[in-house]
């Protein structure tokens, strides 16, 4: 099982801050879709001339034209490149053959809605993809509709339910778990035994990181 850092949001300088002191304390780093955006694959490039062991993901949330940017998000140094699941199935393969020339992964994003969940979970998993990503829910605002106070999904769907259904339906890849974990439901979501623990705020937002990563480390399975 890996521990994961999510960085969502900072600086610039406090990311490579971050990353430098983390480096050494979690098993992956992912640069989030936000800091994609607004920093750009040179921030990831400089995590990794600096770190060049260090497995970073980059949440790049592909949708179209898998064999471009996958490429660019390896070169850049990135050992994990995340897809929609929402994306083409001729993006997810392209992206999968991709990774395999560069000796890396592939992380699925489920977006799917709850009502085909299953089949799509199945679906991707079936393409080749390293991993699915699951959003548990345990942050509010990712289980409302905050302009039109409706929940996404009807019925509401509780934390973890949609994780429990990808894990019945995953055959090779490995089942990742994001959103809202901390050391209040971390018990709750290692009964799924996810292989990834992906950590945000609860980490990153902490004044004393490396201690709050040691923390989250202490729940998981000694691999001695």
């Amino acid at each position: 099982m890996k521990l994961q850092l999510t960085i969502d949001h900072g600086q610039y300088d406090q990311i490579i801050n971050s990353a430098n002191l983390l480096a050494d304390h979690v098993d992956i780093i992912e640069i989030g879709f936000p800091m994609v955006v607004t920093y750009g694959l040179g921030l990831v490039k400089e995590i990794h001339e600096a770190h060049p062991d260090l497995c970073i993901c980059v949440d790049a949330k592909i949708f179209h034209g898998g064999s471009g940017v996958t490429t660019r998000c390896f070169e850049a140094g990135a050992s994990i490149v995340s897809v929609l699941s929402a994306a083409p199935d001729p993006v997810i393969i392209k992206m999968v053959e991709k990774a395999r020339s560069y000796g890396g992964q592939i992380i699925c994003d489920m977006s799917a809605p709850a009502r085909s969940f299953a089949k799509r979970t199945a679906e991707v998993d079936a393409l080749g993809v390293d991993y699915v990503a699951v959003h548990t829910g345990f942050i509010p605002e990712y289980d409302y509709d905050l302009e039109t106070h409706r929940s996404w999904f009807t019925p509401k769907v509780k934390p973890l339910d949609l994780a429990k259904v990808a894990k019945r339906n995953l055959r090779t890849a490995k089942l990742a778990l994001n959103t809202g974990i901390n050391e209040g439901n971390i018990r709750e979501v290692m009964t799924l035994d996810p292989e990834i623990l992906m950590v945000g705020r609860a980490i990153f937002d902490t004044d004393d990181r490396v201690m709050a990563a040691e923390r989250m480390r202490r729940y998981l399975p000694f691999e001695g």
